[in-house]
């Protein structure tokens, strides 16, 4: 039995090799990066990260993540068609035209579950899944939904605020003001137990758990994509974006709970769907509601000037700087504009000694040296200045 579930899972990753799913994340994630470099050129005369950023997110951490899931779903043996599986890598696609929130599985794998009960209730069934149990299927199907909940919300936690993007665009009162996108695209793979022809020997007698009416199965290692967007206005990036991770999870663990209850009754699995998508819906418009009624964050400060970026491999990341930070003098010389930055930084070309007012108030200084083929301008980017600003382009996410 050992070795046929090896070969099986053996298998199974290597055909997750031929899955278009697997492909076309890593297409979606460099046309993203592409408008994500040009944007940050428009609006900062530089890029932040190179144009590999946004692929660099999509597997290692998720890896993780997915591997604690295909336990769960191998353990209690959660099976689906291998055409509803198909119809999911449909949704994918057909979502993520609509941008990386549109990815969250409250979206993807809820219109899954709408799509597939109301076509077969509505006699316009289109996935095959005859001789299996419908119930079964719809239980498995919000199981899954509430456990993918559960990782999105572990992965915009742990990664969703690293790498944020910073940009400007136009407030209310005329002014540029900085902003942060959080903006990932994980590929979560997991095992799953698919009905066929090719026998999988049992481990237990009551596996699965879930019984669709399948007397075979094989193990596909199925590509599921999570998708997260967020722009931050009024705070530091990491509090809004952890903050809303713990919410997800949260949401997910309560998604769940209803979902294992649907076991014994199976319409606890539409309730469960129904409150994956308007708790899903709630979190978002609780953080939308909240950046409107606040402030600019990253705004011209009373003393110094607000760091809003810190490019990699330069000489402000190698002194521990962080967006968010104040900095008030450069080689003691009080600053306040980013002209004057620059100045003082030119009193001492190859050193530079900063006083920094960081994130957690407390004064600080960090010094450096600085070489020729070193970022002459430390690697640094502010917050605009406060000045009229009309621009006619329409921003979006």
């Amino acid at each position: 039995m050992a070795l046929d579930w090896l070969m099986q899972l053996l298998a199974a990753t290597g055909r997750l090799l031929l899955h278009p799913i697997f492909y076309f994340s890593f297409i979606l994630a460099f046309i993203i990066g592409m408008f994500r470099v040009a944007r940050e050129r428009k609006d900062f005369d530089t890029r932040v990260y190179d144009i590999y950023q946004e692929i660099r997110f999509i597997l290692p951490s998720s890896l993780a993540v997915g591997a604690i899931v295909s336990v769960t779903a191998l353990g209690l043996g959660l099976a689906l068609p291998a055409d509803l599986l198909s119809f999911i890598a449909a949704l994918f696609i057909i979502f993520s035209m609509g941008g990386f929130f549109l990815l969250s599985p409250a979206w993807t794998l809820s219109a899954a579950y709408i799509i597939f009960f109301f076509s077969e209730q509505l006699g316009y069934a289109f996935i095959s899944f005859e001789p299996l149990q419908l119930h079964p299927i719809l239980t498995i199907l919000s199981v899954l939904t509430a456990l993918l909940m559960i990782a999105e919300g572990v992965l915009i936690r742990k990664r969703g605020y690293q790498g944020t993007s910073p940009r400007t665009e136009v407030s209310k009162r005329g002014q540029r003001a900085a902003v942060h996108l959080a903006r990932r695209l994980w590929l979560v793979p997991v095992f799953l137990p698919v009905p066929g022809s090719r026998p999988l020997e049992s481990f237990a007698d009551w596996w699965p758990v879930l019984p669709i009416g399948a007397e075979n199965y094989y193990l596909v290692l199925f590509p599921f994509l999570i998708g997260f967007s967020m722009t931050v206005r009024s705070t530091l990036p990491a509090l809004a974006v952890q903050s809303t991770g713990r919410s997800v999870t949260g949401a997910g663990i309560v998604a769940l709970l209803l979902a294992a209850g649907s076991y014994w009754l199976w319409p606890l699995s539409a309730v469960s769907i129904a409150f994956a998508i308007m708790i899903r819906i709630a979190i978002s418009r609780r953080h939308y509601s909240y950046e409107k009624h606040r402030p600019y964050f990253f705004t011209t400060q009373s003393k110094g000037i607000m760091i809003v970026g810190v490019l990699p491999a330069t000489p402000a990341r190698k002194m521990g700087l962080d967006i968010g930070e104040v900095i008030t003098k450069v080689n003691d010389v009080p600053i306040q504009s980013e002209p004057e930055f620059y100045k003082a930084l030119q009193k001492n070309a190859a050193y530079c000694r900063l006083e920094v007012i960081g994130n957690n108030g407390q004064l600080r200084f960090v010094q450096g040296s600085i070489y020729e083929n070193e970022h002459h301008e430390l690697g640094l980017l502010f917050a605009p200045e406060e000045k009229e600003y009309m621009d006619d382009s329409v921003f979006t996410d």
